[in-house]
């Protein structure tokens, strides 16, 4: 790893792990904290593994932008949240952090490591719900402003050895069109 990207990617986990450490929290709430600090790190360290630094700098653009775009739409809005605790219910920080990784797994590297990654990232949103932390809008809109950050910034991996198979249909022909890379 490169010492830039390792500088950054330590310097994110510091950030996001900070938020796990608050005291007195329900075992639901606890569980929420680790999985939306939990997704964003696993999938940098997929990244990481995979020798993957063009994507590891998407990922932690796609982190970045969807962290200042929700922490100023959270100051702008100021809306309630269902239990009376404070004015940054909307949008909401655990989901928006959790669909980060989640889909930058699924636009970088395909469904296989998204789809798991999209469930966990659905509890933690359905959790927020459940324990009135949030409103269903705050998760959906958390979700859907990280999704179209990290659409923005990432792009499909093609790892050296791929093959890509897909459908053919037009006027003239139906069939299968097969392309391998080595």
């Amino acid at each position: 790893m490169k010492g830039f990207e390792k500088v950054v990617f330590i310097s994110i986990a510091v950030m996001l792990s900070a938020s796990v450490q608050a005291e007195d929290k329900s075992p639901d709430d606890r569980n929420a904290d680790i999985g939306a600090v939990g997704i964003p790190l696993i999938a940098g360290s997929i990244a990481l593994y995979k020798e993957d630094y063009d994507g590891f700098w998407m990922f932690t653009k796609g982190a970045a932008y969807t962290l200042a775009a929700t922490q100023i739409l959270k100051r702008t809005v100021k809306a309630e949240r269902p239990n009376g605790e404070d004015e940054l219910s909307f949008p909401s920080g655990h989901s928006s952090a959790a669909f980060q990784g989640a889909s930058y797994l699924q636009f970088r590297y395909g469904w296989e490591y998204g789809l798991p990654a999209y469930m966990g990232a659905s509890l933690i949103g359905y959790s927020r719900v459940e324990n009135d932390h949030h409103y269903w809008r705050d998760v959906i809109a958390g979700a859907a402003l990280a999704t179209a950050i990290q659409y923005v910034v990432t792009d499909k991996y093609m790892d050296s050895n791929s093959v890509m198979i897909m459908p053919v249909i037009n006027q003239d022909q139906v069939g299968i069109s097969a392309s391998f890379s080595f």
